[in-house]
């Protein structure tokens, strides 16, 4: 399933998640693409906050991925380190292939978590 929801993804992010996987953690992709109707439930069920076609996984193909790491850990402060740990690393190995890699801890790219007004973990973007 991973793979297929990757394969909705462009070739950078593909590269990404796949580098990611080969040099930092087992990692479950759990959204690339998402249509309409999945934007606008996911903007809805407070999981974004921008309507369809406002959203970096509303291209085609996206520039946009949900992920988490496998397993899942069970205690949320460690499930928040992982998800961390991983974006971090995808930030890095994304410069190497000059890549703007944004992650929905850090919207503003500034290093401070503390002043996000909204927070989403799993999600990482190649920005343009």
């Amino acid at each position: 399933r991973s793979k297929a929801r990757l394969d909705t993804c462009n070739d950078d992010m593909q590269w990404l998640m796949n580098t990611v996987l080969q040099e930092v953690a087992d990692i479950s992709i759990l959204k690339g693409h998402r249509n309409k109707e999945e934007q606008n439930k996911a903007v809805d069920e407070g999981h974004s906050k921008l309507r369809w076609p406002e959203g970096n996984h509303n291209s085609f193909p996206s520039k946009a991925v949900d992920f988490q790491p496998y397993p899942v850990p069970q205690r949320r402060e460690k499930l928040w380190a992982a998800l961390a740990y991983i974006a971090g690393r995808a930030i890095e190995i994304g410069k190497r292939r000059g890549l703007v890699v944004r992650w929905g801890g850090d919207w503003d790219q500034d290093g401070d978590l503390t002043d996000q007004n909204f927070d989403d973990l799993y999600h990482l973007e190649i920005r343009d």
